[in-house]
């Protein structure tokens, strides 16, 4: 029997589907059930496909790791893992301790702290914005004034853009310094770290190098590029993949440099780097697949299904990275311009009929929705497939301009 165990999962449980769609005899490790179904019955959500669930302080690496080595003397496990990036340490730290096939933990833990994984890249020569560690606002005005303005604020540990402010001045810098350590709850229970960075902008476009690595190598699987707004935030609202670069050679092997640098040996990873006029600086390291649209846009562009290559990998197999198709695809997300209430969302039904739409969804009209302050602030996407990652880009704006977008502001207090 196929046993793999999830610590915790993604909002959408695509990783759970995909485990069962193989055959795959699933457990899953969670804090609370409930932030999964949000008072719904099981059997009437997704989740009911898990084949054993149990309740485990997620966040501890060592209440993991014990329950793991436990279970896995009853209930042998051939992998362990997890699809989310606040889980990634402690999922490969239980894979390392019953001997199943998982990145190296001190990787993960390289990966995940954005501090330490700016040292680790300057001491092996890999570009990375000049950054430093404050623990008090006032290392942070004293690095700020070092580094010089404008700069960005970034929470060490943090994920989805979230706490992440381009800053200008020193009010500036107080206010994005007391919004975050007044908002460090991510859910879950998470908590960010008190620990932040005061860094260099690196200005430029900005892309994401997806890559695999196995038996000791770092297997490209193509380049993302995205679209930035929300100024001084920084929300993605755009992707196209593959595209294709100038400097393509440089970039992909500053970031294999870099994850051996990080003592990666295993897994996939999602590494973002700015193009700046002085060459590529990596911004940072995910030790996990890339998220939101893309696995979808790579699996229409390539015909590389990622998540079920990665479970393949974590369950002692090999997996198939070969491409069998040569297209392109791109995403579109949608935001709100005010804080508000969606009432309703136009334009949508002349997407139905289009066989080169992957995908249009958007939140129920009714909820509440905000100013795009992180990537957790999108009210919609669009996923549109086309024969190069260009002209896929280009449906997406087109659609863009055909959407209507009624929302409901709140009153200025």
């Amino acid at each position: 029997m196929k046993h793999l165990l999830l610590v915790e999962s993604n909002e959408s449980i695509a990783g759970i589907q995909a485990c069962k769609e193989m055959g795959y005899t699933v457990t899953l490790l969670t804090q609370n059930i409930q932030h999964y179904l949000k008072g719904r019955p099981l059997d009437t959500h997704p989740l009911h496909l898990v084949d054993h669930i149990h309740q485990v302080d997620t966040f501890n690496e060592a209440a993991v790791v014990e329950f793991v080595t436990a279970y896995h003397e009853v209930y042998p496990l051939m992998g362990v893992m997890s699809f989310a990036e606040f889980y990634v340490s402690q999922a490969t730290a239980a894979a390392y301790a019953i001997g199943v096939p998982a990145l190296h933990p001190q990787a993960a833990k390289n990966a995940r702290n954005k501090y330490k994984s700016r040292e680790i890249c300057i001491q092996h020569g890999v570009p990375v914005p000049a950054s430093l560690l404050a623990a008090s606002m006032e290392e942070a005005l004293r690095h700020a004034q070092a580094i010089g303005y404008p700069c960005i604020f970034k929470p060490c540990d943090g994920a989805m853009s979230m706490g992440v402010v381009f800053v200008n001045n020193e009010p500036e810098l107080r206010q994005a310094y007391d919004s975050y350590l007044n908002n460090r709850d991510y859910g879950r229970n998470l908590y960010g770290s008190a620990d932040v960075l005061i860094e260099e902008y690196a200005a430029g476009p900005l892309v994401s190098v997806e890559m695999v690595t196995y038996q000791g190598e770092n297997h490209l699987i193509g380049i993302t590029d995205r679209r930035l707004i929300g100024f001084p935030y920084f929300v993605e609202t755009g992707a196209s993949f593959p595209v294709q670069l100038s400097n393509e050679a440089e970039v992909v092997e500053i970031v294999r440099q870099g994850l051996r640098a990080l003592g990666v040996d295993f897994g996939p990873t999602h590494t973002e780097v700015a193009l700046t006029p002085q060459g590529p600086k990596i911004i940072e390291f995910n030790p996990r697949m890339v998220g939101g649209p893309v696995p979808e846009m790579i699996k229409y562009a390539t015909g590389i299904d990622l998540a079920r290559e990665v479970l393949r990998m974590h369950m002692g197999e090999m997996p198939d990275l070969t491409p069998s198709e040569s297209r392109g695809a791109a995403s579109r997300e949608f935001c709100s311009p005010v804080d508000g209430w969606l009432l309703e969302v136009t334009g949508l039904q002349e997407l139905e009929e289009r066989t080169d739409i992957l995908r249009a969804n958007f939140v129920t009209p009714g909820r509440e929705i905000s100013y795009p302050r992180s990537n957790f602030d999108w009210i919609g996407r669009v996923i549109a497939g086309g024969d190069d990652a260009e002209q896929a880009k280009q449906k997406c704006s087109d659609i863009e301009e055909r959407i209507g977008l009624h929302i409901k502001a709140k009153p200025i207090s």
